[in-house]
């Protein structure tokens, strides 16, 4: 008799998990169907989420709703975006048609490599050089190790982003010429923007392997305390 009492669903949820776990792993003997099985089975139930969600909180709170709500100029104001919006987008569909929503979708994605470029700019490069550049306000700064420490992480900063930026940076001589050349000089200098590079990669490689590796140990222990509430 087990300890804990399990209802269908917990049973059912933890068989269905200890199941996909090991169609996961099994790709360490190689591709096979389990494997192809499981990715497949997640990918639907990711982009069947995203629908749901999509549908939900974009079509028909931002577009349905307001056509019921508020006055008729603002009826107005979301019907004509919404019955042109599906329109063209409905064109796509058609290869005789396809050039009348062409315009629609380069709006979109203008719009949203523009919004991704502003949050870029806004909320990660200002900050990061505003921070960087309190480093090097020694005045906010008490003690003498406190003033080192940031001037040195500073400098530090700084060398990595100029040799970083230096190392994309490539001079053409002459109209005929095949390939860009570097001068000596900055020659040297990408050579150190190359070395933060690559502690740059190796770091996102083994904070990468590191949050895998956690997420495999927490699996692992789930299907243990599992067998455990179940059998003991």
């Amino acid at each position: 008799m087990p300890a804990v009492s399990f209802t269908s669903t917990d049973l059912f949820t933890g068989i269905l998990s200890l199941l996909f776990t090991v169609m996961i792993l099994s790709y360490v003997v190689g591709d096979n169907v389990a494997f192809r099985l499981a990715i497949h089975v997640f990918i639907g139930v990711s982009a069947g989420y995203v629908a749901l969600i999509v549908g939900r909180q974009v079509i028909v709170d931002k577009m349905i709703v307001p056509l019921f709500v508020g006055g008729f100029l603002d009826r107005v104001l979301v019907a004509i975006p919404l019955v042109l919006g599906l329109i063209l987008l409905f064109t796509k569909t058609s290869s005789n048609l396809e050039g009348l929503g062409r315009w629609l979708v380069a709006f979109m994605v203008g719009t949203g490599a523009a919004a991704a470029v502003a949050g870029a700019i806004m909320g990660t490069l200002f900050p990061q050089v505003l921070s960087t550049i309190n480093l090097f306000d020694l005045d906010n700064t008490s003690g003498a190790l406190g003033k080192a420490g940031n001037l040195g992480t500073g400098i530090v900063i700084l060398l990595g982003t100029v040799t970083t930026l230096a190392y994309f940076q490539f001079t053409v001589f002459g109209k005929g010429a095949p390939t860009g050349k570097r001068g000596t000089v900055m020659r040297v200098v990408a050579m150190l923007g190359q070395v933060f590079i690559v502690i740059t990669l190796g770091a996102l490689f083994a904070g990468t392997f590191s949050a895998a590796l956690t997420a495999f140990i927490d699996r692992i222990h789930s299907i243990v305390l599992f067998f455990d509430l179940l059998f003991f």
